[in-house]
C-alpha cells in the first residue's frame, strides 16, 4: 500500500509515519483503505491528519523496486526493503491456523504456521478487511 498524500516531513509528527506498508489480506477479503488510514494515525496517537492520508495500491513498477517481486507475488519475507506490515485479524482466526503466503513468483506459496509468521515478522494485526455489498465481512472458506 502507498500512502498517496505522504509527505517528507513526516518525521515532525514524531511517530511511525511510513509513505508505504505491506497489507497482508486473506484473498477473498479487499482491503478497508480507511481502515488501513486508522491505523496509521494510531501508531503515532493520531498526530497525523486525516488529510495527509490515502492508501492506495502501490503501482507494479514501485511495488518491484520496493520489494523485488512482481505482481501477485509480493512477499513479505525476502523483500528488498524492510517495509512495516499490517496482518488482517481475520488470518488470526484460520482454522487450522495455517498461512498461505506469496513467495516471490504468482504460482508459488508458502504454507506457514500464522502465529510462527506473526512471531517473526513482527508485524502489527489489525482488522482492514473490507465489507463486502451487505456491509458484513466475507467468511473465509473452510480449510
Amino acid at each position: 500500500m502507498e500512502n498517496k498524500r505522504w509527505r517528507p516531513t513526516a518525521p515532525a509528527y514524531g511517530c511511525e509515519y511510513a509513505q508505504y506498508y505491506c497489507a497482508i489480506v486473506q484473498y477473498v477479503y479487499s482491503i478497508n483503505t480507511g481502515a488501513m488510514a486508522d491505523i496509521v494515525r494510531s501508531l503515532g496517537g493520531s498526530k497525523v491528519a486525516k488529510k495527509h492520508l490515502n492508501n492506495r495500491l502501490t503501482d507494479a513498477s514501485t511495488a518491484l523496486e520496493l520489494t523485488g517481486f512482481g505482481k501477485n507475488g509480493v512477499s513479505l519475507i525476502g523483500m528488498t526493503h524492510e517495509l512495516p506490515a499490517v496482518l488482517c485479524a481475520a488470518i488470526m482466526r484460520l482454522s487450522p491456523p495455517v498461512l498461505w503466503l506469496g513467495a516471490g513468483h504468482v504460482d508459488f506459496k508458502l504454507a506457514l504456521p500464522v502465529q510462527d509468521f506473526v512471531d517473526t515478522a513482527q508485524c502489527l494485526i489489525a482488522d482492514i478487511s473490507a465489507p463486502n455489498s451487505d456491509g458484513e465481512l466475507a467468511t473465509p472458506p473452510d480449510a
